[in-house]
């Protein structure tokens, strides 16, 4: 075990941590009856965590938050065949009438059915309430930056390095 300080993994844990915590800490109860302080008291390993992250069903809260957010809750692969389907029947529906139409420019073309994680950009970075509900449980422990700022590593860098070679300034007690 490695204590939740360091080893393989960990950077991407924290990474994943400092984004979506409190979508991990809910599926993680949700789906494996785990709870994610196990890696913060040195019970789990940053390894363990990730594998039971990676994988995580389809409607799980931290997949909705990587596609987009809320609106992403309950997009599985059924329901990407369901928005597909239903584009086909529009444009289907679209060919049938502008076959018949005395004016087939007239006719307004279908759009697509919206899908969460299409949406132009980014989804906009908000507060993570994981963090800030562990640093007001721990008020006598020292602030923590978050990794992306306290690493004197390029992005593009650490996201391709298969795992890290110097254990991340992380700091719970």
């Amino acid at each position: 075990m490695d204590g939740g300080r360091g080893g393989p993994g960990s950077l991407s844990l924290v990474r994943l941590l400092d984004e979506h915590g409190a979508a991990i800490y809910a599926d993680l109860r949700r789906f494996y009856s785990v709870d994610l302080l196990a890696y913060f008291r040195g019970e789990m390993s940053a390894r363990a965590v990730l594998a039971l992250v990676e994988n995580l069903p389809d409607d799980a809260a931290v997949m909705a938050a990587l596609l987009g957010g809320r609106q992403a809750v309950g997009w599985d692969v059924h329901a990407h065949i369901l928005a597909d389907l239903v584009d086909a029947v529009q444009w289907n529906t679209y060919v049938a009438l502008a076959q018949r139409a005395k004016r087939p420019g007239a006719l307004e073309k279908p759009s697509p059915y919206p899908r969460p994680g299409k949406a132009g950009g980014p989804p906009e970075r908000k507060a993570n309430p994981f963090a800030a509900a562990l640093a007001a449980d721990r008020p006598h422990a020292p602030q923590v930056t978050p990794v992306r700022a306290s690493i004197a590593v390029p992005a593009a860098v650490a996201d391709r390095s298969p795992e890290q070679r110097e254990a991340p300034p992380f700091i719970v007690n």
